[in-house]
């Protein structure tokens, strides 16, 4: 009867329902657009794979290689292994801990002890042992449970992360890209520009020669071929350090980076340049945005965490148990009368701890008030992305429209220009001045050609890159087939692994 009410005891505890000290999780209501502020909503969601709407397969090509050998996304993988596991140390607590162990020991009996040695008694006894033991606190206030919650929404969150950087890394592989393309087109110009100089001012040699011209034309002639010369190398460095930048965005190896040039596709000029338009309701942000998702399971971690600071001040309560043997000499050991067992319950409670745990708790509060002001600013930046996105989406094609008006004038202008200096009906200022102004246009036009093509890319990093509406209507069909493609939901708590 002496181990009934210790039984009757484990029993209750295993049978009492645990509750959780945790604050109930609510997302936060905020204040959202109710539509898109846009001319024209899109009739289809935007594809997984958004950057072969360029439809280059050069670039397609380059983005598939980033994602697959950029080092900061393979940093960002070994995060989310991380931090898996975390949560399987986390996981572990919430089951009994059993330990084996063994040992021997040699004891020496003191020979003026209470008790005297039995005679023919050796002084050094041997003692050999073994046994098993367990431990396991129960988690009545959640501690532990809360403590797996809070890292499940970490490792949600860091995954998140790691989509997030996904679509970062792919946006940047694209901007890379056409970057190097209006580089290779200014090139062209400065090029072709230098070579008309270099012509224009053996012409101009030679009547200066003659002494058709004088010498202040004959020089400024020169000076502009020079002039020339200085925009063709300052284009070829910055040539250079896009191949750069773009062989090491894309994973190259130190070697491939110093010797190989990534490849081109379409010329920049030719790459289509379709505006994107947000579909769906400006909610469905929240769910497509991986940085929105991971600032939210942050604040998902933070709850949790005051869960487990507000338990720290109720008492723990374990089980206990341990069974072994012990004897003397070791073909003993394992005989009946040399077992050995106990089991009980264990409880302790906080009594002075001198504020440690009343801090640790407001540190909690204190933590997930950063993590909702995290969770606001980041909404709040990515409605301003998309503002800014679709704005300058707008905008960049109608400067590229008058950037090409303006090349075409001034190419005009030029040509005309030289024909009346040729006929002596104006200064050769006049023809520097239009010459200055088309190189000028020419260069200019190139970049706002790669700011077009950026502005789209900004709009699909804005929108939280690609992804399939499982509400979209049977007939629709997305701008390119994607089979990996698959629906974002509510942050939910994933099945953990």
């Amino acid at each position: 009867m002496k181990g009934i009410a210790p039984l009757f005891a484990l029993l209750a505890a295993l049978i009492l329902p645990a509750c959780s000290l945790a604050p109930k999780y609510e997302r936060p209501d905020l204040p959202l657009p109710a539509e898109w502020n846009v001319p024209a909503q899109a009739q289809h969601p935007l594809a997984e794979q958004w950057w072969t709407r360029f439809n280059d397969p050069v670039l397609d090509a380059l983005v598939d290689e980033a994602l697959r050998n950029n080092q900061d996304l393979e940093q960002a993988l070994a995060a989310v292994n991380s931090a898996r596991a975390q949560l399987g140390v986390a996981t572990s607590f919430l089951f009994p801990s059993v330990v084996a162990d063994g040992g021997w020991h040699l004891n020496s009996l003191s020979l003026r002890g209470p008790t005297p040695l039995p005679p023919g008694m050796d002084r050094a006894q041997p003692v050999y042992s073994g046994g098993l033991s367990a431990t396991w606190e129960l988690d009545f206030w959640g501690k532990y449970r809360n403590s797996y919650t809070a890292l499940s929404d970490i490792l949600l969150g860091t995954q998140a992360a790691y989509v997030g950087l996904r679509l970062t890394t792919a946006g940047a592989t694209a901007r890379s890209y056409f970057a190097l393309l209006a580089l290779d087109l200014q090139k062209e110009v400065a090029e072709r520009t230098v070579q008309t100089r270099e012509d224009a001012l053996k012409i101009y040699t030679d009547r200066f020669k003659a002494g058709d011209i004088t010498e202040l034309d004959w020089l400024r002639a020169k000076a502009e071929v020079d002039v020339a010369r200085v925009s063709l190398h300052e284009t070829l460095s910055a040539r250079e350090a896009a191949e750069a930048s773009l062989l090491t965005l894309v994973g190259r190896s130190p070697r491939d980076i110093m010797l190989q040039r990534p490849e081109r596709g379409k010329a920049i000029h030719r790459i289509p340049a379709a505006p994107v338009l947000p579909a769906g309701l400006p909610s469905q942000l929240l769910e497509r945005r991986p940085d929105i998702r991971a600032a939210e399971y942050a604040l998902m971690a933070g709850t949790a965490n005051i869960g487990i600071a507000r338990a720290e001040f109720f008492p723990s309560i374990s089980l206990t148990g341990a069974f072994g043997t012990q004897s003397t000499h070791l073909r003993n050991l394992f005989g009946y009368a040399a077992g050995t067992w106990n089991y009980g319950i264990q409880g302790a409670v906080p009594i002075l701890d001198f504020g440690r745990n009343w801090w640790r708790l407001k540190d909690a509060e204190a933590q997930k008030q950063m993590a909702l002001a995290v969770y606001n600013k980041t909404v709040q930046s990515a409605f301003s992305d998309i503002r800014t996105a679709l704005v300058q989406q707008q905008e960049n094609a109608e400067i590229v429209k008058s950037y090409r008006a303006q090349v075409q004038s001034l190419l005009k202008a030029s040509d005309l220009a030289r024909v009346r200096y040729d006929n002596g009906y104006s200064s050769y200022l006049e023809v520097l001045d239009a010459e200055r102004q088309l190189f000028g246009a020419e260069m200019q036009a190139a970049t706002a050609l790669a700011r077009r093509l950026n502005s789209i890319v900004d709009v699909c990093m804005a929108l939280g890159g690609g992804w399939e509406d499982a509400d979209a209507p049977e007939n629709a069909t997305p701008e390119k087939a994607d089979d990996n493609a698959r629906p974002e939901g509510r942050p939910t708590r994933m099945k953990k692994e």
